[in-house]
């Protein structure tokens, strides 16, 4: 019995680490000039301390952590096809993700 209960305290604790990040798609186009867009429909992207995991897209990104300041403190090239990313365990602090395609990106934000 006890072993179940540390098993499921594990589980549980383990799920409240994992966060939801919604993404949101700005499109910088000249037709939209940096509106916000709603996506066809909503994604999120699920982050379990620094390990972020997203669907798999058929096009490649660029990933960008930016500051409080919109300064670029880590960028990653994100292969079409990639489900995980893993950021370096010596970031700490509130920022905005960014997945960067030609004229749009996804927003979201994170701590980290």
């Amino acid at each position: 019995m006890m072993f179940v209960l540390m098993l499921g305290g594990a589980i549980f604790s383990e799920a409240l680490a994992e966060e939801q990040i919604p993404m949101q798609i700005i499109d910088e186009g000249p037709a939209h000039s940096g509106n916000t867009l709603a996506p066809a429909r909503p994604w999120y992207i699920t982050q379990n301390d620094y390990v972020l995991t997203l669907p798999a897209f058929e096009d490649d990104y660029i990933l960008e952590l930016r500051d409080e300041d919109d300064v670029v403190v880590y960028t990653d090239d994100v292969p079409a096809g990639t489900t995980q990313i893993v950021l370096p365990s010596t970031l700490s602090g509130d920022f905005e993700l960014r997945l960067v395609g030609d004229t749009y990106y996804y927003r979201g934000y994170i701590s980290l």
